[in-house]
């Protein structure tokens, strides 16, 4: 999937050794299979929850074993971190370890139109910054519990459905009132807050970035119509669409 800015893809590799450069940055993130890497000096493994950001112009040599998948992500230039440049592994957290399988989902069985795939690959790339941005290319402890990350990963993969609080819940494993007065007390906010936080934050990067209708971005992002986004965004944020597209592209 091309954007402009980042193509992702999901794919497998045949077994054996290669080595290349290329004239973007890449990140590889495990689905099935291994990968061997070293990337300059750096060396390490591609699977479980190990990925590794590739920086252009640097030479790298990767092996696989047998079967395997990867989803990949390709970013021009101005898409990468610093912190890559430290560490090129990284440790994938709850919440990019559910975008990951959900990515893999939809471009198997091609569900995505193109910008669903450019919101799905802004917010993959998205959690990728955050995971490099701690010292040492690990993810940054999450501050709550294994399944109130579950359900967070389960809001950030599916907000642009019609997702329901049950749902989230279930992905929690717990009752709806039960996950509601557990998830407060843990991050001090509800779910339903939550979700349209992600939501926004989605919707923001969309009209920045590019010049999609803004209708179709409320779609996209979750809202039922470009009114409802509208009015979540004036009093969630204090702005506007149109506003927020005028001081981006």
């Amino acid at each position: 999937m091309q954007s402009g800015r980042m193509w992702l893809s999901l794919r497998s590799y045949r077994e054996g050794e290669d080595a290349h450069c290329h004239g973007f940055h890449q990140a590889v993130l495990p689905v099935d299979g291994v990968m061997d890497l070293r990337v300059g000096d750096a060396g390490g493994s591609i699977a479980d929850r190990r990925g590794v950001m590739i920086m252009r112009g640097a030479r790298h040599v990767f092996r696989t074993r047998g079967a395997n998948r990867f989803i990949v992500l390709d970013m021009l230039p101005g898409e990468a971190l610093p912190a890559v440049q430290r560490s090129p592994f990284f440790d994938l957290d709850e919440t990019l370890v559910e975008l990951t399988r959900y990515a893999s989902g939809e471009l198997v069985s091609g569900g995505l139109g193109a910008g669903e795939k450019f919101h799905l690959a802004a917010l993959i790339a998205g959690k990728i910054r955050r995971c490099l941005a701690v010292p040492g290319g690990l993810a940054a402890p999450e501050r709550v519990s294994g399944p109130i990350d579950r359900a967070i990963g389960v809001m950030r993969a599916r907000h642009a459905e019609r997702l329901t609080m049950a749902e989230v819940a279930g992905a929690a494993g717990l009752g709806v009132s039960r996950f509601h007065d557990v998830y407060r007390r843990e991050t001090g906010r509800t779910p339903a807050e939550m979700l349209a936080d992600i939501r926004l934050d989605c919707a923001e990067d969309l009209l920045e970035r590019t010049r999609l209708p803004i209708a179709e971005i409320a779609l996209l992002v979750g809202f039922s119509e470009q009114s409802a986004l509208t009015r979540s965004l004036r009093r969630r944020r204090g702005t506007t669409p149109r506003a927020l597209r005028r001081g981006g592209v």
